[in-house]
């Protein structure tokens, strides 16, 4: 059954920011699926990627390497973490842009605690480590009895 179906989009505005969405779980459920992919990795944009990478150099007060370029691409990275009524099950802080995560009773994949699958408010967030570029997210919840 969907629990939730979400796209989204989020702009280099969203940088270090976190965004929540919450989702009801119904009784009798026994696993969640998490389908979680954004789309682009990485920035495109050459000359724009140079400039952010030397930026960097200037803000750390490093001297700029002369091959700006062998630090490219630039990539994007937003991660999932998930809580079950307020309560911490876990966090994929992976480098994929396309993940699945399953949590039940028996079972989780590597990052979350398995366990009951509570009939309560859960909540998924996306944490938005950086993006230089218009990023666009397709976010899914399916959960059921039977895996």
């Amino acid at each position: 059954m969907l629990i939730l179906n979400v796209q989204g989009k989020i702009t280099e505005k969203d940088n270090k920011k976190n965004i929540v969405h919450e989702f009801d779980v119904s009784e009798n459920t026994s696993f969640l699926k998490i389908n979680f992919s954004y789309s682009p990795k990485t920035l495109a944009d050459k000359q724009k990627s140079i400039a952010l990478v030397s930026e960097c150099f200037y803000k750390y007060n490093e001297k700029p390497s002369a091959q700006l370029a062998e630090y490219l691409p630039i990539k994007n990275l937003i991660t999932v973490s998930v809580d079950d009524n307020g309560e911490y099950r876990g966090a994929a802080h992976r480098q994929d842009s396309n993940q699945e995560h399953i949590i039940s009773r028996d079972s989780a994949s590597p990052g979350f605690l398995k366990g009951e699958i509570h009939s309560d408010k859960w909540r998924i967030v996306l944490n938005v480590h950086s993006v230089s570029c218009d990023v666009k997210y397709n976010l899914t919840v399916q959960g059921g009895r039977n895996i």
